[in-house]
């Protein structure tokens, strides 16, 4: 049906609704975030995009030539390259809003001067759980 574009097609409409309302939402916490943004989604896509080729060399991974467009870096077809760049994206922006959600709430807390800007802060216990009782 979608033929050659098959594979771009299905992961857009999988990835785009989903950044699309992260940025939305966050755009001035992902836009302050360029370098971590970066880090946290360029670096693994090349990574997990070179581990890839290894293994589409060694016949791990095999892609239906009719439902890719041909193209790719290093025998990667482009839509395995993008496929781990949204889900990148799609974690590294996650990640981002969340600890922004935190230090937001954390400056309006008794528990303000504490840092939730490292993963850290969610080792504090939360208010009324069980381990804050103790």
């Amino acid at each position: 049906m979608l033929g050659h574009f098959t594979y771009l097609v299905f992961e857009l409409v999988w990835a785009v609704p989903v950044l699309t309302v992260q940025w939305i939402v966050g755009w001035r916490d992902l836009r302050a975030a360029g370098r971590t943004w970066i880090a946290g989604v360029l670096l693994p896509t090349v990574y997990l995009s070179l581990a890839d080729g290894v293994a589409i060399r060694n016949g791990i991974w095999v892609f239906q030539r009719s439902r890719i467009l041909g193209l790719g870096f290093a025998g990667v077809p482009v839509e395995e390259v993008l496929f781990f760049l949204v889900t990148n994206a799609l974690v590294a922006q996650a990640v981002i809003l969340v600890f922004a959600r935190l230090r937001r709430m954390s400056a309006g807390s008794p528990r303000g001067s504490s840092s939730a800007t490292s993963p850290s802060c969610l080792s504090e216990p939360v208010a009324g759980s069980r381990h804050a009782r103790e």
